[in-house]
């Protein structure tokens, strides 16, 4: 097993904030230009129920949950409570800083799950759909907010008109039985959806003036889960990673076609739990768990194929969990921890050389951390129920 590089270089946040304690800060998101910054907090008893899943909240007694919107120096500009059982498990913000989405379990008796949109001027709801039976995961935006996507046991697709989302949105069952969507990414145009789920099929789905088009299908046997399908906001280049020991590289045109364009096998013992790519598509971080540890690969889309772009991948301390990169494909960032109770450290690399550039501990295990396009702000979440914010330098 690898041992993890020196923490030569703790790094301070500019400003941290506990949304609450008791709870967790699952997800969050960044505006392109690192000014506004979202988060959600939920709570899974893991200890009396097991790892988390798709399945029903087991929660018996409800919360305040809630999403929440900072500006970069710290400042609340708003948020949205409310209670219900678990609460927010995924958050998204539009690159233009616009409209912001949240999405999880809002209640066990019935089962529902909810999206909700915001304006993030100043909160108003856009948006607040209950999805029956099962929780939202997975959101994305087009760049300028106008096409939200979120998946739960089917994708559910919300375009404005007239600068209003229906109030009911198009909709997509996926195949197979107890399936549901793992991850989603939205072309910056709108006009595309990537998207994976949990029996390893990876879609296109084209964007029909707000319903859902022509559908494309990719699956391999050596792909069990998806966990993630960044998409490169230029040139259709996206990445897919998941219970697997590939890095999967399309194109809009390959996906279409039935196949890949190149695969980096990661080795037999590895599983990639997430991954991003860079703007132009020539960079893609990926994260795997490496017994108690983690390893982060930097892979380099260049002359037809993948490949390692440092020579050896890159430790942590603990499990990955997460892992973001700029459109520049300047910084990679890393939040890991495992399981909840222990510590979790967030991290930033050097993307060239795969150099740690510094890192930051948290008391508990962290799980989202992303940089924002033009790498001037990271926002970070740990289950301490803790928002924190890092600039890059």
């Amino acid at each position: 097993m690898a041992k993890p590089s020196p923490k030569a270089v703790t790094k301070q946040p500019s400003w941290v904030v506990t949304l609450d304690s008791k709870e967790y800060v699952n997800s969050t998101a960044i505006s392109a230009n690192g000014a506004l910054v979202i988060a959600g907090t939920f709570f899974h008893s893991y200890k009396k129920t097991g790892a988390m899943s798709d399945s029903p909240p087991q929660e018996t007694t409800p919360g305040t949950f809630g999403t929440f919107c900072f500006d970069r120096k710290g400042k609340q500009l708003w948020a949205d409570k409310f209670r219900g059982y678990e609460g927010v498990y995924g958050v998204a913000i539009s690159d233009d800083g616009s409209t912001a989405a949240s999405g999880g379990w809002y209640s066990n008796q019935p089962y529902q799950g909810f999206v909700r949109a915001y304006s993030t001027t100043d909160g108003t709801q856009l948006l607040n759909y209950l999805v029956p039976n099962f929780r939202v995961g997975a959101l994305a935006f087009s760049a300028d907010g106008s096409t939200l996507a979120a998946g739960g046991d089917k994708l559910y697709l919300f375009q404005r008109s007239g600068g209003v989302f229906p109030t009911t949105p198009s909709v997509m069952k996926l195949s197979g039985t107890r399936n549901s969507v793992q991850a989603i990414s939205v072309s910056t145009d709108g006009s595309a959806i990537v998207m994976g789920d949990a029996n390893g099929n990876v879609y296109l789905i084209q964007n029909s003036n707000g319903q859902i088009g022509q559908v494309y299908k990719w699956n391999s046997a050596a792909l069990k889960v998806v966990h993630a399908v960044p998409l490169a906001a230029k040139g259709g280049w996206f990445a897919v990673v998941g219970f697997s020991q590939y890095v999967y590289l399309f194109t809009i045109d390959t996906i279409k076609q039935g196949k890949y364009f190149a695969a980096y096998d990661l080795g037999k013992e590895r599983r990639c739990g997430w991954a991003s790519i860079s703007a132009d598509g020539t960079f893609i971080s990926a994260i795997c768990n490496n017994d108690k540890a983690g390893l982060l690969y930097g892979l380099q889309n260049k002359n037809q194929k993948l490949s390692l772009l440092w020579s050896t991948p890159q430790p942590t301390a603990a499990n990955p969990n997460s892992t973001s990169v700029d459109a520049m494909g300047k910084y990679v960032t890393v939040a890991d921890g495992y399981p909840d109770g222990t510590p979790g450290d967030f991290y930033l690399f050097d993307a060239a050389t795969g150099n740690q550039l510094w890192h930051y501990t948290t008391k508990n295990m962290n799980w989202p951390m992303f940089i924002s396009s033009d790498n001037t702000g990271i926002v970070a979440g740990s289950d301490l129920g803790t928002v924190y914010y890092f600039t890059p330098a």
